[in-house]
């Protein structure tokens, strides 16, 4: 069974409790934090993380690892289990740092919902596919609407590639540890986020090729143009009825979420 709902859930965990330590060691995270995990999934993230700081907030959906983990881990003091979908969940109200080994299969709708939050992790240190984590960052060639959307409140990075010999299963595809943290003092005052993701979304939504744009362009340009106000909040209501079609898609009913 549990073989079955790895895969559904795109589910790879890591082998060696030596890189995990080291893993954590480099995310920073130290006994004044709290720490969201999300995919729990067999629990050795969660060990390393409870030896390490001051509260650890784990959720895992999956009802049979769920139960594992609180037979071996529920009687510790440091550690909320919570058996939800990451994606239907409140985070947290505190400041907090997430460590995890994310879901593959909806890793862009939880870095959207961690980032674009109103009380952002100060850090993310995440699991995850690196052509997907590529998608995150900002190059000088050409970028992706999320990574001009996070660039002026994120500085995101790739710290470590992983051998595919470091999971169970295999993996399939290269995976790597994507660091994000949260600036000190934001390229564009948080008065004027929405100014600038609608800004953003606009010209994404228009023209491609604005992805060649060089940084700058886009810190100094988002005030000039009043026409896209409201286009960021239009774009995620689109981005919440496509992404419920494909989390429901084996669902024989699946095509009737498109028109909610």
């Amino acid at each position: 069974m549990f073989k079955t709902r790895r895969k559904l859930l795109s589910q790879n965990f890591l082998r060696g409790r030596d890189l995990v330590k080291r893993l954590i060691a480099a995310s920073g995270i130290s006994w004044k934090n709290t720490v969201l995990e999300i995919g729990a999934g067999s629990g050795i993230l969660t060990e390393g993380l409870l030896s390490v700081s001051k509260k650890v907030i784990a959720v895992e959906i999956d009802k049979g690892l769920f139960a594992h983990l609180s037979s071996r881990l529920g009687n510790n003091i440091a550690l909320e289990l919570v058996c939800s979908d990451i994606l239907a969940l409140d985070l947290p109200r505190e400041p907090y740092k997430v460590f995890s080994n994310i879901p593959f299969s909806i890793t862009g709708e939880i870095v959207k919902k961690l980032l674009f939050s109103d009380n952002p992790p100060d850090s993310c240190s995440l699991i995850v596919q690196k052509e997907a984590a590529e998608k995150f960052m900002v190059n000088q060639r050409k970028n992706s609407m999320l990574s001009i959307l996070f660039y002026p409140w994120f500085e995101i990075k790739i710290s470590h590639v992983f051998k595919r010999t470091d999971f169970t299963p295999t993996p399939e595809v290269d995976l790597c540890f994507l660091q994000i943290i949260k600036r000190l003092t934001p390229l564009i005052s948080n008065n004027d986020m929405s100014k600038y993701r609608d800004f953003v979304v606009f010209k994404f939504t228009k023209c491609r090729a604005v992805g060649e744009w060089p940084l700058t362009q886009w810190l100094i340009a988002y005030t000039k143009d009043v026409r896209c106000r409201g286009s960021f909040l239009k774009w995620q209501k689109e981005q919440s009825k496509l992404e419920k079609i494909h989390r429901t898609r084996t669902d024989r009913n699946w095509r009737k979420f498109g028109s909610q």
